[in-house]
C-alpha cells in the first residue's frame, strides 16, 4: 500500500558489519559477539565475512530453536539477558525494539533504525552506533548520562480471566476490525483511538496523527490520545513512505504518567506499535496506562559528543 524502500538481507548483512567494524575500532580488550540465529543464516555469513579482519571483536551464534516469528526475538533476549551480556544491540522499527523491551530488564538497548516506523531507533549511520556501543563498554562515558529509562504504554485486560498484560514502546491504536497479525493500519476509517508515549512531526505511523497536532518529546512526563469521528477536524498524517491519508479528529488530550485510558463497551483490535495483537470484545475491561516503566535506551548522540569533549580535552 506505500513505497517504502525494501530492506533486502544483503542490506542487513553490510548494516551489522558495519556496527561491528565500527564496535572493534574503539575496543582495547577482546569482547564476544553474541548474535540470534536466523533460517536465513545472516549471521553465519558476517561470521564468513569478518573472519581474520577483526582484532577485538569475536563472533558466536547462540544456541537456540528457531521458530521464524518474533518468539525469535524475545527468546534470544531473554537467554542473553541471562547470560549476562553487557548491551543489546537491535536493528528492525519499532515492533522489533517492543519484542526486546519485553525481555531486556536493566541491561540497555542500542537501537538502529531497520523498519518502517522508527520512533524509538536511532536513524544513525551503523559504524557510529558500534562506536558508541564501544565507548560504552570501554567506560568512557559515565552511565548514569547516556542511559534513559523510556516510556511505555502498559495494555492491562482485568476481566474477564485469565487476565493479560502488554506493552507498547510509541503508540496503542484501537481498530474496527477483527483481523489480527503483521498488517499495516492504513484504512482511516477504521481508526478508533489512538494513545502514544511521544509525538513528533517528523515521524510516520499513526504515531504522527498526535504529531500533527503536538510534539511530546520522550522526557515529558505525559503521553497524548485522540478519537476520531465524522464531522472532526481533518488532519492529514502519513502513515508509511508515500502514504498520506486524511483523518477526521472528534477529541484530543494529554495523558500523564501514571494515568490510564479505559475500554469497556467496545469492539475490535489493539495495535501495538503497528502489529494487530489483541482482540478487544464489549464485554471486557481493558486499561491503557502510561508509565515510566519502560526499557533503557543508550543515548547514542550523546555518547558522541561526551567522548568528543574528552577527546579535545584529553588531546
Amino acid at each position: 500500500m506505500a513505497y517504502g524502500s525494501l530492506f533486502g538481507n544483503q542490506d542487513k548483512i553490510n548494516l551489522v558489519i558495519r556496527i561491528i567494524r565500527g564496535l572493534d575500532s574503539v575496543l582495547h580488550r577482546p569482547l564476544t559477539v553474541v548474535y540470534m540465529p536466523d533460517p536465513y543464516y545472516l549471521g553465519q555469513s558476517i561470521e564468513e565475512i569478518l573472519r581474520g579482519k577483526l582484532e577485538h571483536v569475536s563472533l558466536s551464534s547462540l544456541d537456540m530453536p528457531l521458530w521464524g516469528d518474533e518468539t525469535d526475538t524475545i527468546n534470544f533476549t531473554d537467554l542473553a539477558v541471562q547470560q549476562g551480556v553487557e548491551a543489546l544491540v537491535v536493528v528492525g522499527g519499532d515492533g522489533t525494539n517492543r519484542a526486546v523491551a519485553k525481555k531486556s530488564g536493566e541491561v540497555p538497548i542500542f537501537p538502529v533504525a531497520g523498519g518502517t516506523n522508527n520512533t524509538f531507533a536511532w536513524e544513525i549511520e551503523p559504524t557510529l552506533v558500534g562506536m558508541a556501543l564501544g565507548f560504552f563498554l570501554e567506560k568512557a562515558v559515565d552511565p548514569q548520562a547516556i542511559l534513559e529509562k523510556r516510556k511505555v504504554l502498559r495494555i492491562r485486560r482485568s476481566f474477564p480471566s485469565p487476565p493479560i498484560s502488554e506493552l507498547a514502546l510509541a503508540d496503542v491504536v484501537l481498530v474496527k476490525t477483527d483481523a489480527l497479525g503483521s498488517r499495516a493500519v492504513w484504512e482511516p476509517e477504521l481508526v478508533e483511538l489512538v494513545v502514544v508515549t511521544q509525538s513528533d512531526p517528523l515521524k510516520i505511523g499513526l504515531s504522527s496523527l498526535v504529531g500533527r497536532v503536538v510534539t511530546i518529546d520522550w522526557r515529558e512526563p505525559r503521553g497524548a490520545w485522540l478519537k476520531t469521528g465524522s464531522g472532526g477536524k481533518l488532519v492529514a498524517a502519513p502513515l508509511a513512505p508515500g502514504l498520506v491519508k486524511t483523518f477526521s479528529l472528534q477529541q484530543f488530550g494529554f495523558l500523564e504518567v501514571g494515568s490510564s485510558i479505559t475500554l469497556s463497551g467496545q469492539e475490535g483490535v489493539l495495535a501495538l506499535d503497528g502489529e494487530r495483537e489483541i482482540r478487544v470484545r464489549k464485554k471486557d475491561s481493558w486499561e491503557i496506562k502510561l508509565e515510566f516503566t519502560g526499557p533503557i535506551r543508550a543515548n547514542i548522540e550523546k555518547i558522541m559528543n561526551l567522548v568528543q569533549e574528552r577527546s579535545v580535552l584529553n588531546g
